[in-house]
């Protein structure tokens, strides 16, 4: 384990992007996410509970959906995404199964980052807010010491925002600080902190799950039915927001956004010098395609990852000149452009693949897209 001649905190191993170019270049590097039910997938369609020494692949678990995700975005179905949460598991017993978890026996013992989660049961068994942070610290900085000394690198996750106000009438008495406040001001605050002390990302996903609750379209009843797990609208989001931060060509649309053949995050697209550059620009596109080819194709123009985190659906509109053979799609689903200009509905939070694409044409037509 290096680390800096001035500063006792070791050098990272691995980042997101470390992660994302082995996949590119067809690799597997497994990364886990460690953690309690809210990990393992509760409350999911398909929903088998997680045991130390199996593969958890239950199908509709954020892990499992992420590496769909992964895979389609990579090209590359070797890569992996384990699923290591463990229903009512806190983070005092995972110090003491970690080894059991990733060991060599272990089907997940060729990981290369571990995402820490827990968090949400250890609020059950401390007496003061005082004992909890000390607690909870004190196990989370050991996980993260052993991922160093194993060779994984280690990234931390916020929990699952929850629905719990206040203390469930019943348990107010045992368990004063079974809120959902209680898990962020002291858990995810400590995770915090330590994401800062030990350089290592984070990904704050109880505050993009918040959003999700107030945000999002979807009834709360349908996102986290039991008030505690999310369920598989909720999982399919949270793989949707760890998808944007791993990926970095993903493009965040939180207001206006333009995307054309200027944006920085293209995935595929139309070759340079196709580009056309008006003198004075008609509109708001200051670059686009307008070019003809010898033989007649359907060839992608604009192709881009999309992550909606708006306070309201964003209407999605899509531009082109005057090619009646130009079309998009929308997460795959083809959709015709009715003329220069075409409303194609609202995006709700979460993540699209939004292309722009020729038809079979000898004209490559084609401005971008707005979302407002």
């Amino acid at each position: 384990m290096e680390t800096h001649a001035d500063n006792p905190r070791p050098r990272p191993l691995y980042t997101f992007n470390d992660a994302w170019t082995e996949w590119l270049a067809g690799g597997k590097f497994p990364i886990a996410f460690f953690g309690d039910s809210t990990i393992d997938g509760a409350n999911t369609t398909g929903w088998v509970r997680n045991t130390i020494g199996a593969d958890n692949v239950s199908p509709n678990a954020f892990s499992r959906k992420l590496e769909r995700l992964l895979r389609e975005a990579a090209d590359n179905t070797q890569l992996r995404v384990y699923n290591a949460g463990f229903s009512g598991q806190v983070s005092s017993w995972a110090v003491t199964v970690i080894d059991d978890v990733f060991g060599p026996e272990s089907p997940y013992c060729d990981v290369k980052m571990m995402g820490i989660g827990f968090g949400i049961n250890d609020r059950l068994g401390y007496e003061n807010e005082k004992a909890y942070r000390l607690g909870f610290k004190a196990n989370i900085t050991h996980l993260i010491e052993w991922c160093y000394a194993q060779g994984i690198q280690p990234f931390l996750l916020t929990t699952q925002a929850t629905l719990e106000p206040g203390v469930w009438t019943q348990y107010v008495q045992d368990y004063p600080m079974r809120t959902s406040g209680h898990i962020d001001s002291i858990a995810n605050e400590v995770k915090r902190e330590l994401a800062v002390e030990y350089g290592l990302q984070l990904i704050d996903v109880n505050r993009y799950t918040e959003q999700f609750l107030l945000y999002s379209s979807h009834s709360a009843k349908h996102i986290i039915s039991d008030r505690l797990h999310f369920g598989d609208i909720g999982h399919q989001f949270e793989a949707e927001l760890l998808f944007a931060h791993i990926v970095p060509r993903t493009v965040v649309a939180d207001s206006f956004t333009k995307l054309d053949l200027s944006s920085q995050h293209l995935f595929r697209s139309v070759p340079e010098d196709w580009l056309t550059l008006p003198e004075k620009p008609a509109d708001s596109f200051k670059v686009y395609v307008d070019h003809t080819l010898e033989e007649a194709e359907d060839r992608p123009i604009l192709s881009a990852w999309v992550f909606v985190l708006a306070k309201h659906p964003l209407v999605l509109r899509a531009y082109k000149h005057d090619s009646p053979d130009t079309y998009v799609r929308i997460n795959g689903k083809a959709r015709t452009l009715t003329g220069p200009e075409t409303l194609l509905g609202e995006l709700d939070m979460g993540l699209y693949k939004l292309e722009g694409c020729s038809g079979v044409s000898m004209r490559v037509d084609f401005k971008g897209f707005t979302l407002e």
